[in-house]
């Protein structure tokens, strides 16, 4: 008998909603993109709160699963970031940091180690060109990305 697990809810940062789309899809039935951003504004607005248990607002981008559910009840808290394409080391610390800091407080300052329990995973050009490909490559993200999320739960 197959047993059926239940994708893990994750949340995207990335620049380019075409791709953002297309890595949501490869990166089923293992991760179901719940939310993403596309710009540092909205993620600093979006994914704190999104982490920290207040599912009230759907993602600015219309993009992930959570846009679509009208029930706040219904809508998915992601257990991690999925950063890709065009981001700066800065905008990944800025989201890190902010993540954390939110979480934290919504726990009244008790954590867990391994970044509150959150895990973010970056993908670079220089993933995804030492994988093979020159381009950004929906497919090619998707496998980097679940290559370093399998890491990072089993480091965990």
């Amino acid at each position: 008998m197959a047993t059926t697990t239940a994708p893990i809810p994750v949340a995207t940062y990335g620049k380019d909603s075409k791709i953002a789309e297309s890595v949501s899809e490869k990166l089923l039935p293992e991760y179901e993109v719940v939310h993403c951003s596309l710009s540092l504004p909205s993620a600093l607005e979006e994914l704190p709160a999104l982490f920290a248990g207040d599912l009230t607002k759907v993602p600015a981008s219309g993009l992930g699963t959570n846009a679509a559910v009208t029930d706040p009840a219904q809508r998915k808290t992601p257990q991690a970031v999925f950063f890709g394409g065009g981001f700066t080391d800065d905008e990944y610390e800025a989201i890190v940091k902010a993540v954390c800091e939110a979480v934290d407080k919504s726990q009244n300052g008790a954590t867990n180690g391994n970044n509150k329990g959150v895990q973010f995973i970056k993908v670079q050009k220089r993933d995804v060109l030492a994988a093979g490909s020159f381009g950004p490559n929906a497919e090619v993200i998707a496998r980097i990305f679940k290559r370093k999320m399998a890491a990072a739960l089993e480091a965990a």
